[in-house]
């Protein structure tokens, strides 16, 4: 997979070597996550994959909203992990597990949507058990998935010009030149799943969204933004630096691809999920301060 010099290579090999200097700063390693074909034997207890049955600890809660419990979608071993640069935040073991409400699927740009969706985290020495789906929960309403085993590796990911890591305006480039950065940004395809790295946005600012939607603020239009901002206090400049700061403050802990060949999961349009967490939560390992955001084409 990409690593440094294999990303300013392809820069290059695009015609974009002028702007690799602005570029690379921001380049930021990843764990892409490959999701594999549905096991013949069950997977051993705590092992990292897609769908299936989440290993939890016996005390664990399955997470609900309004009673309606939550589709488990991912599970990873972070010792599986330990070893990868991008994992150097992360806790060198335990299991984390991701729920989403499937079934309403929100696109968390709303304060509203707050509880949609959760990070759980359980450390080694916790007892495992897979833990059957609860009722309302089913493959046929796509709201359970199959298991789809994970496999990872290393990634370097390029900074989208246009998100909110880099001042790059649009003047300043032709349009074969932003051509180029999109073949760029896609040069894998479809199905990008990882942790950590820069964000392969598909309508705007994620971090950005996360930093104001946490604070109870909507991201949902300029209006209603501006409503919001005014009701709960906050002012202009102080917005505005949220939104600056939202690439250093926040990281997006996991982005998970509609891999509906391999665990029947579809986010809206072939969409992606983004499980995003302050970088103050992270170090303290408050997974519950998670926000997560849906985007598609």
């Amino acid at each position: 997979m990409d690593q440094l010099s294999d990303l300013q290579a392809a820069v290059e090999a695009e015609g974009l070597g002028a702007f690799w200097p602005r570029l690379a700063p921001y380049c930021r390693p990843s764990i892409r996550v490959l999701p594999q074909a549905g096991p013949a034997v069950p997977l051993p207890v705590g092992a990292s994959h897609l769908g299936g049955a989440p290993d939890l600890p016996a005390e664990a809660v399955w997470p609900s909203w309004e009673g309606r419990p939550l589709s488990f979608v991912a599970q990873l071993n972070l010792a599986e992990l330990a070893g990868y640069e991008a994992a150097a935040e992360l806790p060198k073991t335990g299991i984390l597990s991701f729920f989403y409400d499937a079934q309403e699927q929100p696109w968390g740009y709303n304060p509203d949507h707050r509880g949609r969706a959760a990070v759980l985290y359980h450390e080694a020495t916790a007892a495992l058990a897979p833990r059957p789906q609860p009722d309302g929960l089913s493959m046929d309403a796509y709201t359970a998935f199959p298991v789809a085993p994970l496999l990872f590796a290393s990634e370097m990911t390029l900074p989208d010009p246009w998100e909110d890591d880099i001042d790059l305006a649009e003047d300043e480039t032709t349009e074969d030149q932003r051509t180029a950065f999109w073949r760029l940004l896609h040069r894998h395809g479809d199905g990008t799943s990882r942790l950590f790295g820069t964000p392969d946005a598909i309508q705007g600012p994620i971090r950005q969204q996360c930093a104001l939607v946490s604070r109870g603020i909507s991201f949902g239009s300029p209006e209603a933004m501006q409503q919001t901002r005014e009701a709960l206090g906050f002012g202009e400049a102080e917005v505005e630096t949220w939104r600056e700061q939202a690439a250093t403050d926040w990281v997006v802990l996991l982005q998970l691809d509609s891999h509906e060949d391999e665990a029947n999961m579809m986010w809206e349009d072939m969409g992606r999920l983004y499980f995003c967490l302050p970088r103050t939560a992270l170090a303290r390992r408050d997974f519950g301060a998670a926000w997560t955001v849906l985007q598609c084409f």
